[in-house]
């Protein structure tokens, strides 16, 4: 799949060589970030390269203009790609999660979304800007606000921060709201600071990290829920990995550490053949060792 916030909300991948090969080499699109309403973003300097190409420091306010358009003139040109669209919704009050929901999953009259991705990384400004994504009982009421508005319309996937001590925590409280999916992680916190000027780098101080560096961190929450949490081990709630893929390698240790299906974001910046090239790395190991991906998800928990 591709990681929301990396692909845009359209027609991205049409732009490129070689579009087809990379359709037909992805099991779903995730579409940016979408809000009810629309969001400049945030102003000043947004992304930040870390040790060139090792990652990135992303800080763009989910810059998007707004469900209503989104709607009406990007998701008539997802269509193309015939591929399972699953739209990443964002919301600053739980009551808005659920009326965004509601009003994209309403007025899609071709039925062409699939999904939503909650983003629960975004700050309740009801509760003074605490990020939903860190309080359990605030996970669950998101998610439970969406399946309200939705549902067995679409699949609903809860997509985890990683800024938490224990990530089974907030990982059951989605499972206790009713989502279908988890999708792990999120970017992680962080700064860069321009030694020139002697101040932070982006403009909005704090952004998100990702990147290789961050895949021991997403393999490591994955393997965790498998491990924990019945619901995940039995495949009743598949997890989605995501985090620092940029070889089959990395997205075979996601999937063995218990991942049903892997997303890659930031890799594809800087390789249009990415998903191309993990696809066809799994399907060369999977022949090789007779073997499918059902039977090697979370096969490293066997004893």
């Amino acid at each position: 799949m591709t990681a929301s916030g990396t692909s845009g909300s359209s027609d991205e991948i049409t732009k490129l060589s070689g579009k087809n090969e990379i359709v037909q080499s992805l099991g779903a699109f995730v579409t940016k970030g979408v809000t009810l309403k629309p969001r400049h973003g945030n102003s000043g300097i947004r992304l930040a390269e870390i040790q060139s190409g090792k990652g990135i420091i992303n800080s763009i306010g989910i810059q998007n203009k707004g469900a209503k358009s989104f709607l009406e003139n990007d998701l008539p040109r997802l269509v193309q790609y015939q591929l399972p669209v699953v739209v990443n919704i964002s919301a600053d009050s739980i009551d808005e999660f659920g009326e965004l929901a509601a009003y994209l999953t309403e007025n899609d009259v071709n039925k062409i979304i699939t999904g939503l991705e909650i983003n629960i990384s975004c700050p309740n400004i009801n509760e003074g800007g605490i990020i939903f994504g860190v309080n359990p009982k605030m996970v669950e009421k998101v998610v439970a606000a969406v399946k309200k508005s939705v549902g067995d319309r679409v699949v609903i996937i809860t997509k985890l921060t990683p800024n938490v001590t224990d990530i089974t925590e907030p990982a059951k409280a989605a499972i206790a709201g009713g989502t279908d999916s988890l999708s792990m992680i999120n970017t992680m916190r962080a700064v860069a600071i321009d030694i020139e000027s002697r101040r932070p780098l982006l403009g909005n101080i704090i952004g998100g990290l990702s990147g290789p560096a961050v895949k021991p961190v997403g393999v490591f929450m994955v393997y965790e829920c498998f491990r924990k949490i019945q619901e995940c081990r039995n495949k009743k709630i598949p997890v989605v990995g995501i985090g620092g893929i940029s070889t089959w390698r990395d997205a075979l240790e996601y999937i063995m550490a218990g991942a049903t299906a892997v997303g890659i974001g930031t890799a594809w910046f800087v390789n249009n053949n990415v998903f191309c090239e993990v696809k066809n790395g799994l399907v060369n190991y999977t022949e090789e060792n007779n073997i499918t991906i059902s039977a090697l998800t979370g096969i490293s928990h066997e004893t």
